[in-house]
This record gives structure tokens, C-alpha cells and sequence, in this order.
């Protein structure tokens, strides 16, 4: 192992006061040391920013808000430094904002850190094998998660479309109690039925996710635009 892959990252935590962000800081004060928060942000606590010292930081990971996340982008691009980003609800021009940064920083967006989610998108390609069969995809998330559909549903939704070549019908999404994530896509045929489903029992497997990226990102060191899928590549 490299002395660098060894070093142990300091990360600005953008979202800090969020879910994610409290089960990212718990994760990290419990793994093995290979990550530890330098500083917790917040988009409406200017101070946390400005206090940062570009050299504390090696990396921003950023689980906050629309706003939340273009600030955490500014501050990654002013020092030159990688982010991993999994906020969702990003609209179409927030998103492109980080493709251009990706042209001078590492960025890792994804809107599910995990690594299940990351083998079903490579299932899905396999549903060009199944020209005239009906898609829908379903989502049941706690009852306070805002943005809707989430913003796994339409990932997955995309990879399905470009798999079989035409408009799906939009996700169906259901909101209530604890429910951290249940994400299921419905292959119907003529005279037979495939389902997949990814259920994930807890945060913690995000915010593990979300270290890991961050640990792959600032190994990589190269600017671009990555996702889960240059994380765990399938190889066919």
C-alpha cells in the first residue's frame, strides 16, 4: 500500500446537522481512522467556511441542501480540492455545474452511496433483453424526506431507459414512518415477472459508502466526473 492510500483524510463535512451527516461523523469517529472530520459546515453558517484552511482539508463530502451543495462545490473548487457529493433533489443546471468543475477537480456524484444500488444499476442493462415488457419503478422512503421522487428512483429510472430504449412510466413513491430506503424495479412480461428490489435497513450503509468514495477519490487524484460505478466496476 502507497504511503498516500495510507494517509488519513481530513474531510470538510458539508450537512453536517443533517441525517447523513450525523451518521457519516459516527461512522468516522468509530472506523479504523482512515477518515476524520475537520470541520462540520452548514450553508447558512458562513463562519464555517471562511474558518476553513484550504491546507485542513483534503476533501469535501457534501449531504446537505440544493444550496448547501453548489457552496460546498464554490469552496472545492477555490482550493482545488476533490468532493463527494450524494445530495439529491439537484436540478438539471445545479448538475451540470458540477460536470464543469469536474473539468479542474475530482467530483464523485452519486444519489445512493451504496454498493447494492451500485450492482443494480448493472442488472438493469441486462432489461435490453427484454424488448415489449412493462418497467416501473417504486420507492418508499420515512415520511420526512423531501425531494419526491427520491433521487434513487430517478437514477435508477434513467438506467433502465437507456437500457431498453423508450420512456418509462415515472416512479411511484411512497412516504411513511422510519423507512430509510426501499427501492424495487417491476419487469413485467406476456406470461412471466421479474422483480428487483434493494432495501437498505439503515443510514450507516450510505454514509460507509460515502467514506469509501471519499477514500477512492482521493487516491484516484485525477479531475473528471465519477460515480458509484468507477467505485465497484462490473466486469462482464
Amino acid at each position: 500500500m502507497s504511503k498516500k492510500s495510507q494517509k488519513i483524510i481530513n474531510v470538510a463535512l458539508s450537512g453536517a446537522r443533517g441525517r447523513m451527516g450525523a451518521e457519516i461523523q459516527l461512522l468516522a469517529s468509530s472506523d479504523s481512522g482512515e477518515a476524520q472530520i475537520v470541520v462540520k459546515a452548514e450553508i447558512n453558517r458562513a463562519q464555517d467556511w471562511k474558518r476553513l484552511d484550504s491546507e485542513a482539508a483534503d476533501l469535501v463530502i457534501d449531504f446537505s441542501n440544493p444550496r448547501g451543495a453548489l457552496k460546498a462545490l464554490e469552496w472545492a473548487l477555490e482550493n482545488s480540492k476533490p468532493i463527494v457529493c450524494g445530495t439529491t433533489g439537484l436540478a438539471k443546471a445545479e448538475l451540470r455545474r458540477f460536470q464543469s468543475a469536474a473539468r479542474k477537480i475530482p467530483v464523485l456524484y452519486s444519489a445512493n452511496m451504496s454498493q447494492g444500488i451500485a450492482a443494480l444499476n448493472s442488472m438493469l442493462r441486462s432489461l435490453q433483453a427484454l424488448p415489449g415488457w412493462d418497467f416501473q419503478v417504486d420507492e418508499v422512503h420515512h415520511s420526512r424526506k423531501k425531494d419526491r421522487p427520491s433521487g434513487t428512483a430517478l437514477l435508477l429510472q434513467d438506467v433502465a431507459q437507456r437500457a431498453v430504449g423508450r420512456k418509462l412510466p415515472p416512479p411511484n413513491s411512497i412516504r411513511g414512518g422510519g423507512v430509510p430506503g426501499i427501492h424495487q424495479i417491476w419487469a413485467m412480461g406476456p406470461e412471466e415477472m421479474l422483480v428487483l428490489q434493494h432495501t437498505a435497513f439503515q443510514r450507516a450503509v450510505f454514509a460507509r459508502g460515502a467514506l469509501a468514495a471519499a477514500r477512492w477519490l482521493f487516491d484516484k487524484n485525477t479531475a473528471g466526473i465519477y460515480d458509484l460505478s468507477d467505485l465497484y466496476p462490473i466486469h462482464s
